[in-house]
């Protein structure tokens, strides 16, 4: 697990020091002057964005922001008007909220966007925080971690490179060869490169990699910058590389045409309905299908499930995508008018005195920042649930609960015109020489296109021929829901094998089975078995009468990993699937990374993640171990 050194912040004359690096954070000549004349101008900007639809830039030292601040306000100004700017930064200590605050508070010709930069501030937690401003002209993607772990996680087809950081005496990893070589692989020929750094051995190990270098004039106390440009190995060599790398988005950027901006999505819930949102709002033409009657029909028809974290002692692969996906879920609902949820807190109550202890011991081992994961103790955990607690338990002050079938309905009203839904529409893909047609049980053709989502959950993988074999299992689910709740609103999510959500439209949500079978025919004993949770958690037995029951299925991987990413045997087929019981997490997280990839765009979860939830793991005899 990479760890993080938050900054704490010192001024010297007004001036961003660390006592740590023993440096500035920028120039005292102006912390957004440096930026223009040395990082902005340095890469020829902005007049190298003046014709393009997207823009990566690549930053190492995201400090206080002002490189990403000044460049954002010179793009609103300058950019074509449906181009979109990605900035990629990576910070080993960066800033708490109100630290971050005070500083930028010292460039009030920044006001405006550090306003919204800092509403949207991230957790600090290790790991990529992908933020949006503008309507999503603008994101950032946020590498939390040291460099020589954030970097070689990082995909993307940089244009241009913002080489920053504390000065290679004081820093020397920030400006080390092997760094200076996962730059370069992350660049498109002939991206370039600006530096206030001019050390013989930071240009040395630059033209070593395949950047042509050289010095000019320099800004404030420093007598020369440094400008270079990714070029010096030859362009049909260089593709030859970036082929047998395999990266992504620079395969899909530079070394293919885009694909015709159309595609088949497979499934309405809550998955194929943010998908086809993103790729809407990105200028896609999208035909959604469903077997049933409408979105939200299946497992997202549930009045409301709980949207949290699972972290785990070694911050394992599940646990860092369940992190992702939290994070990435809760800022696209934040923006969302009515929000389909509510951070009313989740208390996950220790069932015994060795679970207490296990977590305890994970909250020191992370040492995630305190307001938004903690241990409460047996009096404070009672006070909080208003229930018994005698081991107390995990405190996630900023979690809550979301109405997946609401948000269902939101993103697709936001998809608009682009979208084409398809109701009570069971069909099957045939492969055509330029992609894939959606036939109906006829035979007939009822949409095509080059690109196909299958985000089909339990259902029956609609492919005719030659289907993947992931040996994936459905497990059912039933909630019960009962009338009125003993709490005032707002009242927080209880968990402890099982769960009760008290504010869930329509009445208290208590769940949920979990049976490996795929019977949907609701049963009295599962009824029993909720209020049996009930029961548990709250330390009497409830008597208000039930409202209403429901069962949903849950599609599981053999790993219990998502499946995520293209499908290389069915070429144009992506896949969105096999979420389990953390769909709310992982639906908004995967339709961002699909989009992304799609366009080109800088993938927003590192590369191991990637691979670990890629359908490729099930070739060969499925997944590694």
């Amino acid at each position: 697990m990479s760890s993080l050194y938050p900054a704490a912040l010192e001024l010297r004359e007004g001036v961003a020091y660390s006592a740590r690096y023993n440096d500035v954070y920028h120039s005292r000549a102006g912390g957004t002057a440096q930026s223009r004349a040395v990082f902005l101008a340095g890469n020829g900007l902005p007049e190298r964005w003046q014709h393009c639809t997207q823009f990566q830039i690549l930053e190492t030292g995201f400090g206080l922001g002002i490189n990403f601040l000044t460049t954002w306000l010179t793009w609103r100004t300058s950019a074509p008007k449906h181009a979109r700017l990605h900035f990629v930064s990576v910070e080993q200590s960066p800033f708490s909220h109100a630290d971050l605050s005070q500083a930028l508070s010292h460039h009030p010709e920044l006001s405006e966007v550090a306003a919204s930069l800092l509403a949207s501030w991230p957790v600090l937690t290790p790991g990529f925080h992908r933020l949006s401003f503008d309507e999503g002209r603008v994101t950032l993607l946020l590498g939390l971690g040291d460099f020589a772990t954030q970097i070689p996680q990082l995909t993307l087809a940089a244009d241009a490179i913002y080489l920053d950081g504390f000065s290679p005496r004081h820093n020397p990893d920030a400006w080390s060869p092997s760094l200076l070589r996962q730059i370069a692989r992350h660049c498109r020929h002939g991206a370039t490169l600006a530096s206030w750094c001019v050390a013989g051995h930071v240009r040395r190990a630059l033209e070593q990699e395949g950047f042509r270098t050289q010095r000019v004039a320099g800004f404030g106390s420093k007598r020369e910058r440094l400008e270079a440009c990714y070029d010096k190995i030859p362009r049909n060599a260089w593709e030859t590389m970036i082929r047998r790398a395999r990266h992504q988005p620079l395969l899909q950027a530079t070394l293919r045409p885009p694909p015709t901006r159309q595609a088949l999505v497979i499934g309405a819930g809550l998955a194929g309905c943010l998908v086809s949102q993103a790729l809407s709002l990105r200028g896609w033409h999208i035909d959604l299908f469903d077997a049933l009657t409408g979105p939200a029909q299946a497992a997202s028809g549930n009045p409301a499930g709980i949207l949290r974290p699972h972290p785990s002692r070694d911050d394992n692969r599940a646990a860092r995508l369940s992190r992702a996906g939290y994070f990435q879920a809760w800022q696209q609902l934040t923006t969302l008018t009515p929000c389909p949820g509510r951070r009313t807190g989740v208390l996950h109550l220790a069932d015994h005195a060795e679970e207490a202890q296990h977590l305890q011991q994970l909250v020191r081992q992370l040492s995630f920042p305190s307001h938004w994961m903690r241990w409460c103790s047996a009096v404070e955990a009672e006070s909080l649930g208003h229930c018994p607690a005698p081991w107390g338990g995990l405190w996630f002050a900023e979690a809550g609960w979301v109405d997946p079938s609401a948000w269902c309905r939101q993103a697709l009203d936001a998809s608009g015109s682009q979208l084409h839904c398809h109701w009570s529409s069971p069909i099957q893909l045939q492969p055509m020489n330029s992609g894939w047609q959606a036939q109906n049980a006829q035979g007939h053709i009822l949409a095509q296109a080059p690109i196909v989502i299958l985000a089909c959950g339990a259902s029956p993988l609609p492919l005719v021929s030659s289907s993947p074999d992931w040996a994936m299992q459905s497990w059912r689910g039933q909630i019960t829901q009962i009338d009125s709740s003993p709490w005032a609103s707002g009242h927080p999510v209880l968990c402890r094998h099982g769960y009760i959500i008290p504010d869930a439209p329509g009445g208290p949500c208590i769940g949920a089975t979990y049976q490996p079978e795929s019977d949907t025919t609701p049963r009295s004993e599962d009824d029993q078995e909720n209020l049996q949770r009930w029961e548990r958690l709250v330390g009497y037995r409830t008597t208000t009468p039930i409202r209403t029951r429901r069962v949903g299925l849950r599609n599981i991987s053999h790993d219990r990993l998502p499946l995520i990413g293209p499908l290389s045997s069915h070429p144009g087929v992506f896949t969105l699937t096999a979420l389990g019981s953390r769909g709310l997490a992982l639906a908004p997280l995967g339709a961002a990374l699909l989009s992304a990839w799609l366009e080109g765009e800088p993938l927003p979860l590192e590369r191991d993640l990637i691979e670990a939830i890629s359908p490729q793991r099930y070739c060969n005899g499925g997944p590694a171990n």
